[in-house]
């Protein structure tokens, strides 16, 4: 257990020793011009640490104060005060410099930096000296401490271990009082002050233990090579005590970044210390601070047991805003050094951003391993979406829309069903699945991300191969692609003919998952983001060895010769070269054959034409339909049925979803039903199938 003991003018054990350190400022270093008045001292706080009663003060004169105060520093210098052996702050600094190598001097200037920013009227004697050079902060502090003025100068100087550590450093750019003038690493003050057992622990506004991972590396099969290199990589590096160890981790949010880092270090058997994003006080930290407390990390952590470093969020910090260096933005030149110490940090160390925008090329080429984490495949996304919703009673269907759901980010999940269970709990009375997709529907909205749809558990057509009226054997292609492993289709044919029903089919037959996309999944207003959708699209399918299935192919795959915009030409440029380099079984349908381009048609496996039922097939599906009705269908209205030539599978659905609603009274109410569906169709029974007028 930790306590503070903040050191006080009443602490005797520090009194004497900040006397000396006043009075030399005072006399020593141009300070009574500001201290000495005509008929008082200008700050009776100071006056008072140097022991000056309210009664003494009465008589006050300025040659008096002068002579006075050059007795008492006479004095002192006799006494020879230091400071105390035994007191929190100097058996801390003690434990540091022996930690990284601080020699006495050095000790010295932490002591001087570290009671002027805890104790006021020291600070405030400081800064009696004036604005000071970087010449005037050395004679200063050689004069206080009694050290040689040319170490004190090596000490702050930017090579040495003060400054490297961040533990003090300089203002090169202007004259500051000390307290600004000398700029000493974030918190460390207070953090001095507190008792601890353990060193690591005792610096906690720079550096905390991270939180034990919720995951395991199995939540993230989608990034098995990746595990496996970084891994053998993580492991040679702690060894080896290899420098310069750096892995960039970057996606959108939500996607699990953090999560993967705690699982991965977790499991090399390393302990994962991170820079902490805010305060103790809860404020957030700025990307200056941030840097200084990695910088002091990597000086406290070298060649000790195996640790690991996370910086999170850093687009604060690499995002140099040119401002001055004491506004708290990141502006301590790391453009001029960071780059050097990417070669050279001596911890491994984690680097996290949702954005590569904000990171300068120059330092993305100095990582070793740079790891994209995008939203999981639907796989991936249902282990943890069976996670996190546990028992609660919810529907196989919509568990899996939800998995199927392209953006479904796992923080997305996670965050509903953390206020779902506490709503549903307090009132059981609503629909877990009608809050859940509430929840996380407004969270996508809020990222514009498309909303998860509402599922439908009861499809009333049974489908079946035998019902599709295709120019191939359909049960032959099955039979080759379950035996190739791969495949390029294009399934064309009027709406309604089963032509998505089909993708559906083949992968359940072939028991791998199903990544559906539509046109307007990809397309994007944004000059190249259809393009990189397009890639995600054929990457996430690989990863998760889906089936493909790309609805409305048309409007990615249309003729070239007919583009009239630049990026018309790219898309579809992109389509085909994700199409050849792809393998596993990609499916396409469209209504539209006569306008895809003719590259792409030549890329195709088979082309395969859906169309509409036979004869037999319709009247096949009438009677299953009535008798699901509990209707009698006659023989005699065979005839009838068989006389719509333009009837699909389709519009057998749409009858039944009405017939749910309103009920037919027989058989030939059905019928009626299904002619109306033909009427409404634009494509005469006469043109060829395929074409829509």
């Amino acid at each position: 257990m930790s306590h503070r003991k903040n050191p006080t003018p009443a602490d005797a054990s520090y009194l004497p020793i900040v006397r000396l350190w006043i009075l030399r400022a005072l006399l020593r270093c141009d300070g009574l011009s500001r201290f000495l008045g005509d008929k008082r001292f200008l700050d009776l706080q100071v006056a008072r640490a140097l022991g000056y009663t309210d009664a003494a003060m009465q008589k006050y004169t300025e040659a008096w104060a002068l002579r006075s105060l050059q007795r008492k520093l006479a004095d002192m210098e006799r006494q020879c005060p230091t400071v105390p052996s035994q007191g929190v702050l100097t058996t801390n600094i003690k434990r540091l410099a022996e930690r990284l190598g601080l020699n006495a001097v050095e000790q010295d200037i932490l002591h001087v930096t570290a009671l002027q920013r805890l104790q006021p009227e020291f600070s405030e004697a400081l800064d009696m000296c004036g604005d000071l050079s970087r010449a005037s902060v050395g004679r200063l502090l050689a004069e206080c401490l009694g050290h040689p003025l040319a170490a004190v100068q090596a000490a702050l100087d930017d090579r040495g271990k003060l400054c490297r550590s961040a533990l003090a450093s300089l203002d090169h750019d202007n004259n500051y009082t000390y307290g600004r003038k000398v700029d000493m690493l974030a918190g460390l003050a207070d953090d001095l002050t507190v008792e601890h057992e353990n060193l690591l622990d005792l610096f906690a506004s720079s550096l905390v233990r991270s939180a034990r991972p919720q995951l395991t590396l199995d939540h993230f099969p989608h990034l098995a090579e990746d595990i496996q290199v970084l891994r053998s990589y993580l492991d040679i590096a702690s060894r080896t005590n290899q420098r310069g160890v750096n892995v960039l981790v970057h996606g959108r949010p939500g996607t699990g970044k953090t999560e993967f880092v705690r699982a991965l270090v977790a499991a090399v058997g390393a302990q994962l210390l991170e820079i902490p994003t805010e305060e103790p006080n809860g404020k957030p930290r700025a990307g200056r601070t941030r840097f200084d407390s990695f910088r002091f990390a990597q000086s406290l952590l070298a060649g000790t047991e195996q640790h690991v470093l996370l910086f999170d969020e850093i687009e604060d910090v690499f995002n140099d805003s040119g401002r001055s260096r004491r506004d708290e933005s990141n502006s301590s030149g790391i453009k001029g050094w960071v780059n050097q110490l990417l070669e050279r940090n001596a911890v491994p160390t984690f680097w996290v951003t949702n954005s590569l925008s904000t990171l300068d090329r120059a330092y993305r080429r100095r990582f070793d391993y740079v790891l994209h984490m995008d939203i999981p495949p639907a796989s991936v996304r249902r282990r943890v979406i069976d996670q996190h919703l546990g028992s609660l009673p919810l529907a196989e269907s919509w568990r899996q829309a939800v998995a199927n759901h392209a953006d479904m980010a796992p923080a997305v999940v996670e965050r509903a069903v953390k206020v779902g269970t506490l709503v549903c709990d307090v009132l059981p009375e609503l629909a877990p699945d009608r809050v859940l997709t509430r929840l996380m529907n407004n969270t996508l909205a809020a990222l514009g991300e498309s909303r998860l749809q509402a599922v439908n558990d009861e499809y009333p057509i049974q489908y079946r191969v035998e019902l599709l009226n295709a120019d191939c054997d359909l049960q032959r292609l099955q039979d080759g692609l379950a035996r190739v492993g791969e495949g390029r289709l294009c399934l064309y044919g009027p709406p309604g003919t089963g032509k998505t029903a089909f993708g559906h089919h083949i992968a359940q037959a072939l028991d791998r998952p199903l990544l559906v996309k539509r046109a307007s999944d990809i397309l994007s207003p944004y000059v190249g983001m259809a393009e990189k959708n397009i890639a995600r699209m054929f990457d996430e399918a690989r990863a998760e060895g889906a089936v493909l299935l790309l609805d409305e192919a048309d409007s990615l795959l249309r003729d070239r010769q007919g583009a009239q915009r630049s990026w018309e030409v790219t898309q579809v440029n992109e389509m085909l070269t994700q199409m050849e380099g792809f393998r596993g079984i990609f499916i396409a349908s469209t209504n539209l054959m006569d306008s895809l381009d003719s590259a792409a048609m030549r890329r195709f496996d088979a082309r395969i034409r859906l169309g509409y039922l036979a004869p037999a097939q319709a009247w096949l599906m009438f009677g299953e339909l009535a008798a699901s009705l509990t209707l009698v269908a006659p023989g005699s209205l065979e005839r009838e049925v068989a006389a719509l030539q333009v009837l699909a599978p389709g519009d057998f659905a749409q009858v039944a979803r009405l017939s749910r609603l309103d009920r037919p009274v027989d058989a030939r109410e059905l019928l009626t039903r299904l002619r109306q569906a033909c009427d409404v169709k634009r494509e005469p029974a006469r043109r060829s199938i395929g074409f829509m007028a």
